[in-house]
């Protein structure tokens, strides 16, 4: 990274990766331009169907982030949490014995990605985290002020969908407790732009648990693959949320996205053929956003540069075939997928 002299403010202010932060990118920068040690913080459930190209970003900017502030003297650890007891929380998951046991075959996982790629990040299980005493502490710290907030409340309505709030109410909003008691250890979050709210919640009961300036970062949407511009019309808060990244099964649109080791080459060239590019940059852009996946593995594989041209984005007719080449060569075939 540093060979580029990649500075923090091009990092993030990068408008193909970066969506918005709290309280601002601005702070942020700041943040990281005063503090002598930062923690960095992903994290992410799972289902049944497997990892998404789209948690590969996520590592891979993670990583990046990290080098960019260790090159400014700044002594910083990255941690990427994988929802083991999350993944299986909601009454709706079925196989949850089955599920529980993937989390040490998505370790192995992720460690591998992390070799191949040279990633700074550390992979750790939530169960793992649930045990120590600072994680309890800070809990049990933050769960009675949180009953006795109606402000804080209404935030964690916010981190769920409507019809599993009455679910969430009978046991307290324990999961969103369990959330934010978990990301309250870190500095900085990384994570899409949903999940904002348990961050505002983190930073309003931050303070209580020794933890004043605790911020979030968010990358651009993941849209799913193979669709139309009606799709995203039709589908609105798609559109502006877009799906889940961690989670192939988001939104049942398993078959519009790329799952490593599932989704084969074949079907990745199919689904990007088939899929809505503009070079409106308000609007979805899901070849975009595979194309600067494979931009960062490359970068980390390579060392060369990473940056990306606005001719890049908006030469539509080349950016479906150079994002399948990308992925092919940078992804794919690194990690010995066909």
């Amino acid at each position: 990274m540093t060979k580029n002299n990649i500075t923090i403010d091009e990092l993030l202010t990068n408008k193909h990766l970066i969506q918005s932060a709290l309280p601002s990118v601005a702070k942020i920068i700041e943040k990281a331009k005063k503090n002598e040690q930062i923690k960095l913080v992903y994290g992410e459930t799972y289902d049944q169907f497997g990892l998404t190209i789209d948690s590969l970003k996520y590592y891979f900017f993670v990583s990046i982030l990290h080098e960019v502030l260790e090159a400014k003297g700044i002594k910083v650890s990255s941690s990427v949490i994988i929802g083991d007891l999350h993944s299986i929380k909601n009454k709706l998951v079925e196989n949850k014995e089955e599920l529980l046991n993937k989390a040490q075959a998505r370790l192995q996982l992720i460690n591998k990605i992390k070799s191949v790629y040279n990633l700074k990040i550390e992979p750790v299980l939530m169960t793992q985290l649930f045990d120590s005493k600072d994680y309890q502490n800070r809990l049990n710290t933050i769960t009675p002020l949180f009953q006795s907030s109606e402000e804080l409340k209404s935030i964690a309505k916010k981190t769920v969908l409507k019809n599993r709030i009455t679910q969430e109410e009978e046991v307290g909003f324990q999961y969103t407790l369990e959330e934010v008691a978990l990301i309250t250890g870190y500095d900085i979050k990384v994570g899409p732009p949903r999940e904002t709210y348990y961050d505002q919640m983190a930073r309003e009961l931050g303070a209580k648990v020794g933890n004043s300036d605790f911020c979030g970062l968010y990358l651009k949407p993941t849209y799913p693959l193979g669709f139309n511009f009606d799709y995203f019309v039709t589908h609105p808060e798609i559109e502006e949320y877009g799906v889940t990244p961690y989670k192939a099964g988001s939104n049942k649109l398993q078959n519009n996205r790329i799952v490593l080791g599932s989704t084969n080459l074949d079907e990745c060239k199919r689904l990007l053929d088939n899929s809505f590019v503009s070079d409106n940059p308000i609007l979805p852009n899901p070849i975009l956003d595979i194309y600067l996946i494979a931009k960062m593995a490359r970068f980390l594989l390579r060392r060369d540069s990473f940056s990306i041209s606005d001719n890049e984005s908006t030469n539509l007719v080349e950016l479906k075939s150079a994002t399948y080449e990308a992925l092919a060569e940078n992804i794919y075939i690194p990690l010995g997928f066909k």
